[in-house]
């Protein structure tokens, strides 16, 4: 076990994973915008959404054959270049007005997104001590929500100085790069100073030890996180997704509001995450899932019910479920590459299946009976936690 943070390869995740989210929630502000650009169908377009869910979903899936065999920073600094080609190749296409090439460019950057969600989850518990884990992850996932926040300002600027949507495709790849030269400088230093005798380098913290090899796949904590990460993921990604929509036919002063509300939504689930990286919440990590889905359809319910106001409170109820479905995945595992791997795997998986299932609702019955959805995963996230952690039980009185 640690004994102290080691910031250098926090820093590094932390870094990444903004990366990621800066780009990932780039590209819906522009998409219309792409369309016009290049002159092709919605259906065609959406290859450019598609590809990177694909690419990425593939590195998940298989993240239990590579993860064990990289090391785990500079395996980082690899998934960094992959997003940085990937978000070049992406602005390179409008000027070569190239469709294919912004699609080469979206499923390289997918491979670099997948590979780092992958990774960084695995390397969390390498970097801060076991009490801090819970904290290291809500730290790690509060950049995603930053870079949600910021990202968008990206499209205002680049037209105040008269860029296209390729300035911010270029910009990405400077920052990639500034990221890139972090990670491999800083290893360089901490490499020379371990030669020398000083410093506080770990092999551990650069390459999976390599008796996980022999570890045993725990099936049921791989499959139990796939269930609650699915869960989550259908809930806030439909609830999310769906939001604006449902304001929209509700009518009123809310379809005014919509984007204001889902703004919110975004920031508490940001604000949410940053302050539990500062306060932990002691005690089972079971206990906190359930009150986290528990509270969600509570306040969903009221929102939906009540008065609006209520939904965007969804997104401080939600912010520390996932990153305590990690700590809960690498602390139970004897194989965290392959429970962690797999869960994010099934978890996207399941989501593709969610956006087709609400789709298909909303066309025959309309978005305000398909919003019912979300409650019915958060009841099957409760469920889920319940019966895992009954399980868990079971195999620790043995």
């Amino acid at each position: 076990m640690k004994q102290k943070i080691y910031w250098f390869g926090l820093l590094s995740c932390y870094g990444a994973l903004f990366l990621l989210g800066f780009i990932e929630v780039y590209k819906a502000p522009i998409y219309p915008q792409i369309l016009d650009y290049f002159s092709v169908t919605p259906s065609k377009g959406s290859t450019f959404f598609f590809l990177s869910t694909f690419s990425a979903l593939l590195m998940t899936l298989s993240g239990s054959l590579w993860v064990k065999r990289v090391r785990v920073i500079s395996g980082l600094g690899l998934f960094v270049a992959f997003m940085g080609v990937g978000s070049i190749l992406s602005g390179v296409s409008g000027y070569y007005h190239s469709f294919p090439t912004l699609i080469l460019g979206s499923f390289i950057f997918g491979m670099g997104a997948g590979g780092c969600m992958v990774l960084i989850n695995v390397a969390i518990p390498l970097f801060v001590p076991q009490d801090l884990a819970r904290q290291g992850y809500c730290g790690l996932h509060s950049t995603y929500g930053v870079a949600s926040i910021l990202s968008p300002l990206i499209p205002a600027l680049s037209y105040k100085y008269h860029f296209d949507w390729e300035g911010g495709f270029y910009l990405f790849g400077v920052l990639a790069a500034v990221i890139l030269l972090y990670i491999y400088v800083g290893l360089f230093r901490r490499k020379r100073r371990h030669q020398t005798g000083g410093g506080d380098f770990d092999p551990s913290a650069y390459r999976e030890n390599s008796k996980r090899d022999k570890e045993p796949k725990e099936w049921w904590i791989a499959i139990g996180g796939g269930l609650i990460v699915s869960a989550y993921n259908g809930s806030e990604h439909i609830l999310a997704s769906r939001l604006v929509l449902f304001l929209d036919a509700r009518g009123g002063p809310w379809a005014v509001e919509a984007d204001v509300l889902l703004s919110i939504f975004f920031g508490l689930l940001c604000i949410g995450r940053i302050f539990f990286t500062f306060i932990l919440l002691r005690g089972s990590a079971f206990i906190w899932l359930i009150i986290s889905f528990v509270s969600t359809a509570v306040v969903f319910l009221l929102g939906y019910w009540v008065n609006p106001l209520w939904l965007p409170v969804c997104g401080l109820t939600l912010s520390y479920l996932f990153p305590y479905t990690m700590e809960w995945l690498t602390r139970s595992s004897r194989n965290p590459p392959f429970t962690v791997s797999f869960s994010l795997g099934m978890g996207g998986v399941f989501l593709i299946f969610a956006h087709a299932l609400v789709g298909w609702l909303d066309e025959n019955y309309g978005i305000q009976t398909a919003i019912y959805i979300v409650p019915v995963f958060l009841l099957a996230g409760i469920v889920f936690c319940t019966l895992v952690a009954f399980i868990e039980r079971l195999v620790k009185s043995r």
